[in-house]
């Protein structure tokens, strides 16, 4: 059967219901008027016979009764009409809404898409212009060169499309890492006091892009590591179980009001993409005891 045969049956049954239920008040009103009348008027005003009685109280009770139920289907009317109008002006002002939020989100999504196709072009001529300046450097400075070269490689890195479930495999991150130690280790006249320790099996898990890298980066910018007696630490490593730990401790440089602000902006950012992709299997700690700084990160890859 199908659903507007069901649909037709209901509407029968309910208006079947209604007739019946109609009926029933109407015997009642007769009744309850007839007993009224028995009761309150004078005897001499029912002498004779009853039919003559019934016959003159049944059409004036029921003509009565008609104009009661039509003053109050026309109440009920009203009444609904002005219910049925308010749900229906809601429902305009929700689907106004919404037609809202979507033309909202298509400008945004066109604005997206805009910067998405910029981004392919500006890179384009980045890295042409790093490549002009790479092959010129060369000739002068390998070192320069070199820095030139591992700048790119970050760079391109850092724009590369993550997979389907918007991760890339660990190992190229690591790399980074490495690359981002180099040029920092180039940048300094001075020494740089820092010791990384990358455990191995890297290629056989995969993490979002640019987390490690960004906390190494939050080494450089905001650790000393120009004191040989406490050198910096990076250790990396992961077990069977898939488990990442990444450590670091450094020395605190001098404070500064800007650059804590920066720093916690950027550990903020940090956390929403690990909330967003890890949920509860990572942790991030950090303490401060004393003129140290020390942060790990643990997270189920």
């Amino acid at each position: 059967m199908t659903l507007l045969n069901h649909t037709i049956i209901g509407w029968k049954v309910n208006f079947l219901k209604l007739i019946i239920g109609y009926f029933v008040l109407a015997v009642l009103y007769l009744l309850l008027k007839y007993t009224a009348d028995c009761l309150l008027e004078d005897p001499p005003n029912r002498t004779g016979k009853s039919y003559v009685y019934i016959g003159a109280f049944a059409p004036r009770n029921i003509i009565r009764g008609l104009n009661f139920t039509i003053l109050g289907t026309f109440y009920w009317s009203a009444s609904h009409i002005s219910y049925f109008h308010k749900k229906f002006q809601q429902s305009e002002n929700k689907k106004l809404a919404i037609e809202k939020t979507n033309a909202e989100l298509e400008t945004q999504l066109a604005k997206t898409h805009n910067a998405y196709l910029q981004q392919q072009i500006n890179p384009h001529m980045l890295f042409n212009a790093l490549n002009f300046v790479y092959n010129n450097t060369q000739k002068y400075s390998e070192d320069a060169a070199h820095c030139i070269w591992l700048l790119s490689e970050i760079m391109r890195f850092s724009l590369e499309e993550a997979g389907s479930d918007g991760k890339i495999k660990l190992a190229r991150e690591v790399e980074q890492i490495e690359n981002l130690v180099a040029i920092n280790r180039y940048r300094f006249r001075e020494p740089l006091y820092l010791s990384v320790e990358i455990g191995n099996d890297l290629n056989s898990y995969k993490i979002i892009p640019l987390i490690l890298l960004t906390l190494t980066e939050n080494i450089f910018k905001h650790g000393n590591l120009t004191d040989p007696k406490s050198p910096a630490k990076i250790q990396l490593s992961t077990d069977e179980t898939g488990k990442l730990t990444f450590h670091s401790l450094n020395l605190k440089k001098s404070k500064n009001g800007h650059a804590r602000e920066r720093k916690a902006l950027g550990l903020q950012n940090i956390r929403l993409r690990l909330d967003s992709f890890y949920k509860d299997n990572y942790t991030l700690q950090i303490n401060e005891p004393g003129e140290y700084y020390e942060l790990t990160l643990t997270l189920r890859l």
